[in-house]
């Protein structure tokens, strides 16, 4: 059950996300292009560990031995994640996560 709610947001995320950067709301989408992301980390962590994260701390400390390729792309971008609440994003960052989305997504278990 648990996995079949992170599926079923994963592809909302990227959804909302793709419509937001088509319509140039980079805020929005590098926030719910960021949120995927966790969602593909949880689906990878759930799959070769059969647990979760229960905040971003404890996700990065899983990731960083288990999925090192994961790691490094949610911590890279959890600055543009947190930027996006209070800051501008522009179009080069909101690009930037975009692609490594759509990276991460390549590293998801069939």
């Amino acid at each position: 059950m648990v996995k079949e709610i992170i599926e079923k947001n994963l592809k909302e995320y990227l959804e909302i996300a793709q419509y937001a950067f088509s319509q140039r709301k980079f805020n929005t989408a590098v926030t719910l292009y960021y949120k995927a992301l966790v969602e593909i980390c949880d689906l990878v962590l759930l799959q070769k560990l059969d647990m979760l994260g229960a905040n971003h701390t404890e996700r990065f400390d899983l990731l960083r031995n288990t999925a090192p390729e994961l790691y490094a792309a949610a911590s890279k971008l959890f600055r543009y994640y947190r930027d996006s609440y209070s800051k501008e994003i522009s179009e080069t960052i909101a690009r930037l996560v975009k692609q490594e989305v759509e990276y991460a997504q390549k590293l998801l278990p069939d």
